[in-house]
């Protein structure tokens, strides 16, 4: 019986000795993660990434900012050992300056002595789609909208009437926002400072969001605009985009980031038009004319839109072909005498909107 086990042991020994040797662990980046969302450099704080390496290689930390511009890389000085490791930033960029305030996004690449090289971004999967917001309120008393994200998300909140009503104000234009709950400060007055909005019974707040995504750090205070380098010492270089979405209207996270907001118009009266305590005073037939500020004109001359205009906050006039200038006749005889509102909108077909809003004095 022991003479037959060994010859068995044997047997099985030199099966074993003739199975090749396993190959080299595959190159992968696991378990990433940040210590924290959101950190704020200017009072010394850093931000820790933190990721696994399967097997030994070179590793390198990219930050890009909205643009999906590189303005931060950190590389290891050597080859990193198979297992836990983190890289700090301390929201500088390239150069060695403090970033602006501002959502921005990381990516992890790795290469082995052998050539294998990897890749951890999850931009393209997981960032861009409409956000469900919760909780919108106005507190009139204390000035404050507020509002619950489900995720980290770039915000926009414009106010305007209800029942098909004009838009009045863009309180905040596509910037990022924590998840939880936000507040915004608002005086409650439109656009213009013509009309104090706080108290108006047809009020309606828009709020709208997408996804910054599962790879996004956010950086500084909370931006009042969107904020981006305007200039670079360093060789420009674009995130690789590894998947990308059919193109569709009115999906904001397409749009670049230069391009994606407002933009500003204001309205044009007959230059004889007289004043009464800086109040337009009307009659008659009066030509008004939408104009595009100067640095907002090409862009939105660019995209399709159309000129609306409201008497009061009820719809008057439109036209589905917008050029510019633009110049509606407002026939004042089919008006009271009295004060009222003239407000025009610009309504981009891409989701970008001009608004302005004028008091003047009918008197037929």
């Amino acid at each position: 019986m022991l003479r037959f086990m060994g010859l068995l042991f044997g047997s099985l020994l030199g099966l074993l000795l003739l199975v090749p040797a396993s190959s080299a662990q595959a190159l992968e980046i696991t378990q990433v993660r940040l210590d924290k969302q959101s950190f704020e450099p200017a009072n010394g704080e850093l931000i820790n990434v933190h990721y696994q390496l399967s097997a030994p290689a070179q590793v390198s930390l990219q930050i890009y900012d909205g643009r999906d511009l590189l303005v931060r890389q950190i590389a290891s000085q050597a080859e990193l050992a198979a297992g836990a490791h983190s890289f700090q930033w301390a929201g500088k960029d390239q150069a060695g300056k403090l970033l602006p305030a501002e959502a921005y996004r990381y990516t992890l690449a790795a290469k082995a002595a052998t050539g294998e090289a990897v890749i951890h971004d999850l931009t393209d999967s997981s960032w861009g789609a409409d956000v469900t917001i919760t909780d919108i309120s106005w507190d009139a008393e204390e000035k404050v909208l507020r509002y619950r994200l489900p995720e980290a998300a770039r915000v926009n909140i414009r106010i305007g009437l209800q029942n098909f009503g004009p838009l009045l104000k863009t309180v905040i234009d596509w910037v990022p926002r924590p998840a939880g709950l936000n507040q915004e400060p608002w005086d409650g007055w439109d656009k213009s400072q013509a009309m104090d909005l706080s108290s108006h019974p047809k009020l309606k707040i828009i709020v709208d969001g997408f996804s910054l995504g599962r790879n996004v750090i956010l950086l500084g205070a909370s931006p009042k605009t969107a904020q981006w380098l305007k200039t670079m010492s360093w060789p420009q270089q674009r995130r690789v985009v590894t998947q990308t979405q059919p193109k569709r209207m009115h999906f904001h996270s397409q749009q670049a980031m230069e391009g994606r907001g407002d933009v500003e118009i204001y309205l044009e009266l007959p230059k004889n038009t007289k004043l009464k305590n800086g109040i337009p005073q009307l009659s008659g037939q009066v030509p008004v004319r939408m104009q595009v500020n100067a640095k907002d004109k090409q862009r939105i001359l660019d995209r399709r839109f159309e000129p609306v205009f409201f008497i009061d906050g009820a719809f008057t006039f439109e036209n589905e072909v917008g050029f510019l200038p633009f110049t509606w006749v407002w026939d004042t005889t089919k008006a009271n005498n009295g004060s009222h509102y003239i407000t025009a909108n610009l309504r981009g077909y891409e989701g970008n909107f001009g608004m302005v809003t004028v008091e003047v004095n009918v008197n037929n």
